[in-house]
């Protein structure tokens, strides 16, 4: 596989979720070996593992000066089309949250176009098995012998509008489009009030987020998938292990997982090089 980037601008505009300002972002096309840069200001960011500085409710890149918060609906969409070269620029520090799930940015970046380039895009053959636990949650990550990219996710919540849910996918770009993308973010109505007092969630409303109460989905539409709620754990998986800016083969399963412990297993990935090797197909 060649690597890609746009075959011209692309423009978004909307609501930032945390932040709640209005964010306007542009997507331009960058040479090949570029990889995927943001631009805030006069800013710029390559992303990297190493530009990581936050996990905690999102995953958030910065550079000592300035930090890009919630990059990861963006990004799942980014690496689902198979872009490596791109330009991410931004007036706002929070890219606009949409639907809260990725299917604008997909179907808004397709439109416009992708067009391979020269240059041939890595892809991680995982070697090992490599898990990370924290309590009885874990994220591991091991061989497939397949060629494929397959994901397994359970969440298990106590209140009843999620409850137990479990989702298997092997990635593949149509797969995405028609089962991971379409599924937006949640929250809980009980957390709102706190989460704002800590400048969280304050562009969050039923456009934008599933709204759960104490038992019931609050947002007057329903679900778009009767498990959404693992279903965009996988969109915000995705989003996260595109960081390295590889494809995989491997095996991907979770149960809880965060922003915070799929972090940590790139680390861990990234710490041994025998851990995966790379390929060029």
């Amino acid at each position: 596989m060649r690597e890609k980037t746009i075959k011209e601008e692309v423009q978004f505009s909307g609501i930032s979720l945390h932040k709640g300002k209005i964010s306007n972002l542009k997507l331009k096309p960058l040479p090949e070996n570029s990889g995927i840069v943001f631009q805030y200001r006069n800013h710029k960011i390559p992303l990297s593992p190493n530009v990581v500085v936050n996990t905690n409710m999102a995953t958030s890149i910065g550079n000592g000066e300035v930090e890009i918060f919630t990059i990861e609906h963006l990004m799942s969409a980014v690496w689902s089309l198979g872009i490596s070269n791109l330009l991410v620029e931004m007036d706002s520090v929070e890219p606009p949250i949409l639907d809260g799930s990725s299917i604008q940015f997909l179907e808004k970046i397709e439109d416009v176009g992708v067009v391979e380039q020269e240059s041939r895009r890595p892809i991680f053959i995982i070697e090992k098995e490599i898990t990370i636990r924290e309590g009885d949650r874990y994220v591991s990550i091991s061989p497939n012998r397949e060629g494929k990219f397959s994901i397994y996710s359970k969440i298990d919540f106590a209140n009843r509008a999620i409850g137990v849910q479990e989702f298997s996918i092997d990635i593949d770009l149509d797969s995405y489009r028609k089962e991971i993308a379409p599924a937006r973010t949640f929250g809980f109505l009980q957390d709102f009030e706190r989460l704002k007092s800590q400048g969280l969630a304050l562009g969050a409303n039923l456009d934008n987020v599933i709204a759960v109460g104490e038992s019931e989905i609050v947002n007057p539409e329903g679900l778009r998938f009767q498990n959404e709620f693992v279903r965009h754990k996988i969109l915000d998986t995705i989003g996260d292990l595109s960081i390295i800016g590889v494809d995989f083969v491997a095996n991907y399963r979770a149960f809880a997982s965060s922003h915070k412990l799929n972090h940590k297993l790139i680390q861990k990935l990234l710490s041994d090089k025998s851990n995966y090797r790379v390929e060029y197909s």
